[in-house]
């Protein structure tokens, strides 16, 4: 039976929910938002099947790269480019599923701005899980339903973190070769609840409902980094204090999941025969590359990997980068909590949200925030 000590142990992946024979697994929220395994005792029949399907507690802590090749890579069509938050591979490779008649998963905000995990037959389906989200999302029986997709011989490609792509894989137990894994270069997931209480303060501000969230848009520029708000009213705010705050508690590591500061998938075991990222530092190697609109990196890791990336080869650009010079910090060591992240959550739970960035970030940040924008005009 599966027992969570310590919630560091625990990425919220589902899997040991998902294969138990008995149902007797729940996953329940806690105070932070993040979802815990839940076992009914009485349910209960100690198969351990939920031991052996757990991704952290099977995958080995020491490891070899398993990177085949790696690239950065850049959509041919601009308007995919302008939708995409980087060089738009998931773009091109969920583009080469759909056409072949499969389905896609992947995150997407829902009608209440949740973010979920959805399943996608259609390229406008699709599209909705474009856009990078820093928020954990929210599996459902995503696995099930990958599991029967695969059983009925359709074609799928799931995406996600690499503790998500990782517990799908054990969760299913076998090789499936219709099943292609994209996994991403993952900084930390951050509260759900916490990303659904900004957006409630964002609704409080502008006197409607928020619609849509882009967390990095390409009105300006790919580096821009800023954050936009879509209200039902038709009221667009584009990066102000608040819109952005949300992100800079991320970068501050107020509220990431306690598993991802002892991630295992911070090295370049990949779990995904894809890993997708920013290609970060691109100008560096290939100058005349054009990151101004934006550039993925792409690791292959597997020979399905491989067969992909060679199918998609023409809709897109791709230069060959070795790893030395793409490397990023999650690939290196997991990400350290923020010290004052205790504090930080105990005055939300005591006080609400607002007060809480008041008194983490209060007026000073708000101050530097507009003198940083003032001075880059």
């Amino acid at each position: 039976m599966i027992k969570i000590v310590d919630r560091a142990d625990c990425c919220g992946c589902t899997a040991c929910a998902s294969v138990c024979p008995k149902k007797a697994i729940s996953m329940v929220e806690d105070a932070e938002g993040f979802k815990y395994p839940k076992i009914d005792e009485d349910a209960c029949v100690s198969c351990g099947l939920c031991l052996k399907t757990c991704p952290v507690a099977v995958r080995p802590e020491e490891y070899e790269s398993n990177v085949k090749k790696a690239y950065a890579l850049k959509h041919k069509d601009k308007e995919v480019l302008k939708n995409s938050t980087s060089g738009g591979a998931f773009t091109a490779f969920s583009d080469y599923v759909l056409e072949k008649g499969g389905v896609v998963y992947g995150a997407a905000f829902d009608e209440n701005m949740v973010v979920r995990h959805i399943r996608a037959e259609s390229v406008d389906e699709r599209n909705a899980m474009r856009g990078s989200k820093y928020v954990q999302s929210g599996l459902g029986n995503s696995f099930s339903l990958v599991k029967k997709d695969l059983k009925e011989g359709r074609r799928v490609l799931f995406s996600g973190t690499p503790c998500q792509v990782d517990g799908l894989k054990y969760y299913l137990g076998s090789y499936y070769p219709n099943l292609i894994c994209v996994d991403l270069i993952c900084y930390g997931v951050s509260s759900p609840l916490l990303f659904l209480e900004h957006i409630k303060l964002l609704e409080h501000k502008n006197h409607s409902k928020c619609v849509d969230y882009s967390f990095r848009p390409k009105q300006w520029t790919y580096h821009s980094n800023k954050s936009t708000a879509t209200f039902k009213n038709g009221r667009l705010v584009h990066s102000n204090a608040y819109v952005d705050l949300y992100k800079s508690i991320y970068y501050s590591r107020l509220a990431n999941r306690p598993s991802c500061h002892s991630c295992r998938y911070s090295n370049l075991l990949r779990p995904g025969d894809l890993t997708i990222a920013d290609c970060r530092g691109i100008d560096k190697i290939y100058p005349d590359f054009g990151s101004n609109e934006g550039v993925s990196l792409v690791f292959v890791n597997t020979d399905v990997g491989e067969k992909v990336f060679g199918e998609i080869s023409d809709r897109v650009m791709a230069m060959p980068v070795s790893l030395d010079d793409v490397m990023q910090p999650p690939l290196r060591a997991p990400s350290l909590p923020n010290e004052r992240r205790g504090e930080f959550m105990a005055v939300y739970f005591k006080n609400g949200y607002k007060k809480a960035i008041d008194s983490y970030f209060g007026r000073l940040y708000a101050l530097k925030y507009y003198v940083k924008k003032i001075l880059k005009r």
